[in-house]
């Protein structure tokens, strides 16, 4: 059976050393103008805020929801940060761990000799209904510089080494963890 093509983000599956997985807060500049999606890799800037990352980016980790304060005095949860909103008192939830092991589907072709390799993410177009991203694996790997070592294959029944298998992955290019990139933030 072939692997269905639902890219949904990036999501725990595990801890490297058997640590509890649990997001730490960051802030999102009030009418910052681009949708985060929970599952969506995001990038940590000037002032301790985050935003987006995008490929090649150093991460400092994935989104996992924001609480805020709206204009009208409303205190909001949601999956994701809608883009543009005016807000106070934003908390956004980030899982930044390094050693969070994250599953996520390959955009393409992935077999069991990727494994160890490394490979970056490809953004797409979350729901504003679920809140989920749609961000999901570069299925071409061996790139010197990339945000995620390719650890295996999630393991589930209905996922097979080939197209848009669900793998598991290590944050590779992160701010917490030095590989010997360049300037963290770039």
């Amino acid at each position: 059976m072939a692997n269905e093509d639902a890219p949904r983000g990036f999501r725990p599956v595990r801890h490297l050393t058997g640590g509890t997985i649990r997001p730490s807060v960051y802030t999102i500049a009030s009418a910052y103008g681009t949708d985060i999606f929970n599952g969506d890799v995001v990038k940590l800037v000037t002032g301790g805020g985050i935003e987006l990352a995008a490929a090649g980016n150093r991460m400092i980790g994935v989104f996992a929801g924001v609480k805020y304060t709206d204009s009208s005095g409303n205190l909001i949860y949601k999956e994701y940060w809608p883009a543009s909103t005016t807000a106070t008192d934003i908390e956004a939830q980030v899982y930044d761990d390094p050693y969070i092991v994250f599953g996520a589907q390959s955009d393409g072709s992935t077999v069991a000799a990727d494994v160890g390799e490394l490979t970056n993410h490809v953004a797409g177009a979350g729901s504003a209904v679920t809140g989920r991203s749609a961000h999901e694996l570069n299925a071409s790997s061996g790139t010197s510089t990339a945000g995620f070592r390719i650890l295996g294959k999630v393991n589930a029944p209905d996922n097979a080494w080939g197209t848009n298998v669900d793998l598991e992955v290590q944050p590779y290019e992160h701010e917490l963890v030095d590989h010997g990139q360049s300037t963290p933030g770039v």
